[in-house]
């Protein structure tokens, strides 16, 4: 069966998922009801009427049975795998373009690659998006120190290793840090990434801070730190707001497509409100992202309207005041 263009099939679905899982365990023998069991973790209510008799007649002639009553794997290999799809492999070609793909792969995974993708076409390039209210300033992916201090503290992330940063801040002062990693941020709307950790003060109070990669000039793995017993992650539990943010989108200028677009990474509800021919979002948030939320939210302009909580509103009738004051003092 020709695989390789489709899109959606059923062999890449659950049903091919668990029989990997048996075949794979099925090497060393593995029993009817152990079977069962797997189905029952890793498919549908109903898939063990389906896919087992299948198995056990030979029908799909995967299995033999064996004295010992086990079920024997016919596989030269252990191991299941399937081959990619002409999609995924057209996607992977579209990342290979992107201009930040040099901080997850090195040089010669990269050259590998694009030399066995090289008759891929493409899903996408990157001159097929229109980007606006973007940032100008993002940051320099492409500098070999960037990419080497990014792909430090990327390994420093998953390991929870400690860290020496030497980081220049507003006023162009460059200063060392410890710091204990938690994660690593990225906006699209300002184009930088940003590293989460908690640094030890030097009064002995453990602090959370926020650091832009652009300013971190070097950064050096610490074998041993005072910080290496910190839970980096509970300085930086969410703290819910008890009230969503409710808004109403207008059916223009795209702007439901838009919104759920920008707000993808929040909880949300969304519903058609027929009387008033508009849709009624309630976004669900931190704390911590409230002045983010605010600035995306001002970003459309009037295709929505800020309809509560009043703490959230009272801001956007200031930040919208503020805006005003400015551009008639510019004008006069």
């Amino acid at each position: 069966m020709e695989t390789s263009n489709i899109l959606f099939s059923e062999i890449y679905g659950c049903y091919f998922a668990v029989v990997g899982k048996i075949l794979e365990q099925a090497g060393n023998g593995i029993s009817k009801s152990d079977m069962e069991n797997l189905v029952r973790s890793h498919a549908f209510y109903d898939t063990a009427f389906h896919l087992l008799p299948k198995l056990f007649s030979g029908e799909w002639d995967l299995l033999e049975q064996r004295a010992d009553g086990k079920y024997y794997s016919k596989l030269e290999t252990d191991t299941v795998s399937r081959p990619m799809t002409g999609l995924e492999k057209a996607w992977l070609k579209a990342l290979l373009a992107d201009k930040r793909i040099g901080l997850f792969v090195t040089q010669s995974e990269l050259t590998l690659l694009e030399d066995t993708l090289s008759e891929v076409s493409p899903l996408f390039l990157p001159e097929d998006f229109h980007v606006f209210d973007s940032a100008a300033d993002g940051d320099p992916y492409e500098e070999e120190n960037y990419i080497q201090n990014f792909k430090i503290i990327l390994k420093a992330c998953a390991s929870k290793t400690p860290l020496h940063i030497l980081y220049e801040n507003s006023r162009q002062t460059e200063s060392w840090t410890e710091i204990l990693p938690h994660r690593i941020i990225y906006s699209g709307r300002d184009d930088k990434f940003r590293l989460l950790g908690v640094r030890l003060q030097s009064n002995g109070h453990h602090k959370q801070i926020t650091m832009n990669f652009a300013r971190i000039l070097k950064a050096l793995p610490l074998s041993t730190s005072r910080l290496e017993n910190i839970n980096a992650a509970k300085y930086f539990k969410q703290k819910s707001c008890p009230a969503p943010i409710v808004l109403e989108i207008l059916k223009e200028r795209n702007a439901l497509e838009r919104c759920m677009l920008q707000f993808a990474s929040w909880e949300k509800q969304t519903e058609y409100e027929e009387e008033r021919d508009c849709y009624i979002c309630r976004i669900y948030y931190d704390r911590q992202d409230e002045t983010e939320l605010l600035i995306r939210i001002l970003s459309f302009g009037p295709v929505v309207k800020v309809l509560g909580p009043e703490d959230f509103l009272r801001q956007v009738k200031k930040r919208v005041n503020r805006q005003y004051q400015l551009n008639t003092w510019e004008i006069t």
